[in-house]
């Protein structure tokens, strides 16, 4: 039963080990200088991290109950051979009480022969030893017809003699027989002592394995249920990180009562967000400037969608923007959305989450197709990563 157990186990052991390895740095802290992307990124890597050992605590559910099945068998193994330990410890008890009752009847064999020797010995006296003076005096007499008795006596003297020598000949044969089947029931005693001894070592062996197999099983799940607290705590550490850097950059507690609310937006195109919020040299003019949104990657005409519902207040050519647009969502806060191709929307109207406003393009100020996208609170600009889900 191990063999048939160790190969699958021991690639499910190294797939979990090798899992826990790619995860164990995401419970590091997060530095000071991080960014809110780069605190965002580590919750997101600890929610996989959760979500792999989520997959690997049901992978070993799994296993759990393919082991059950196995474990079942192991105990219908068990269980069977508990009816034949519990068979051969009967046969043993009858083999011994068949040895017992074969010594028994050897012993009254033996009584049995003993008493004919000394009635032997007791009609040998009698017959030819040991009679009376006037029996011995009439079987001793001429007279022709005490004779005949005498001889008839001795007759059935003999006879008897006969009767008892075949007796004690059956009893010797039957002590013999005792004898033989005697030994026969021990060597089959022995033979079921020896097989019983082994069934129960074989036993001991499946129900400790058994054992094992549950055991190790158990420590396993509970392993990577503790991973799974451990990461679920860095999530909930990366989430508190994540509001105090969305506090020290809005300048406010977005979860204070009558704070403008940074829930509800979506990322309004489909590319991979590039250069961040901040400080940067411009690509252009190669000098240090605050980068006042985050630019996000796309082709040109690919969609532009309201991050948010809200009403357009700018659509048209904005300076280095080029085309652009700006919606007004509620609470102060507003999207803007540069280098546009072409612009399908105009000032004053209400648009819903989703719909397009535009294509992506490089117009104004830039040096490729992309979507250059702001977030402002009360006209302030703010990183849209806090904003972006």
């Amino acid at each position: 039963m191990p063999a048939l157990l160790s190969r699958p186990r021991l690639r499910l052991g190294v797939r979990l080990c090798l899992a826990l390895s790619a995860v164990l740095a995401l419970v590091a802290p997060a530095g000071a200088d991080e960014t809110i992307s780069d605190v965002r990124k580590k919750r997101e890597e600890a929610r996989d991290a959760q979500a792999a050992a989520l997959e690997q605590i049901d992978l070993l559910e799994q296993e759990d109950e393919r082991i059950a099945e196995i474990l079942a068998e192991v105990q219908a193994i068990i269980d069977a051979q508990w009816s034949e330990v519990q068979s051969a410890r009967q046969s043993l008890l009858d083999a011994e009480a068949e040895v017992n009752a074969r010594e028994g009847m050897v012993v009254q064999s033996e009584l049995d022969i003993a008493n004919t020797l000394d009635e032997m010995r007791v009609r040998a006296i009698e017959a030819y030893v040991g009679t009376t003076d006037d029996l011995d005096a009439w079987l001793a007499s001429g007279d022709p017809n005490q004779a005949a008795v005498r001889q008839a006596l001795l007759d059935f003297t003999a006879g008897s003699e006969r009767d008892i020598l075949d007796e004690l000949r059956r009893l010797r044969a039957e002590r013999e027989e005792h004898v033989i089947a005697g030994e026969d029931a021990r060597r089959e005693a022995d033979a079921l002592r020896q097989a019983l001894e082994t069934e129960l070592l074989t036993l001991e062996e499946h129900q400790a394995i058994q054992v094992e197999i549950q055991n190790e099983l158990n420590a396993r799940i509970d392993g990577w249920y503790s991973e799974l607290q451990r990461w679920e705590t860095a999530d909930a550490e990366f989430t508190e990180l994540i509001k105090e850097k969305q506090q020290e950059a809005l300048g406010f507690d977005p979860g204070a009562p009558g704070a403008p609310s940074v829930e509800g937006f979506i990322k309004p195109t489909n590319g991979g967000v590039g250069s961040p919020f901040g400080p940067r040299v411009h690509p252009i003019f190669g000098t240090v400037r605050q980068h006042t949104g985050v630019d996000i990657g796309g082709s040109t005409g690919d969609a532009i969608w309201a991050s948010k519902e809200g009403e357009i207040i700018f659509a048209g050519w904005k300076g280095g923007y080029g085309n652009a647009v700006i919606v007004a969502h509620v609470d102060g806060i507003a999207t803007l959305y540069a280098h546009m191709s072409e612009t399908f929307v105009s000032s004053g109207d209400n648009v819903d989450q989703g719909d397009v406003l535009g294509a992506v393009g490089s117009t104004g100020w830039s040096t490729g197709p992309h979507l250059h996208f702001e977030t402002r609170v009360n006209g302030v600009p703010r990183d849209p990563m806090i904003f972006l889900p």
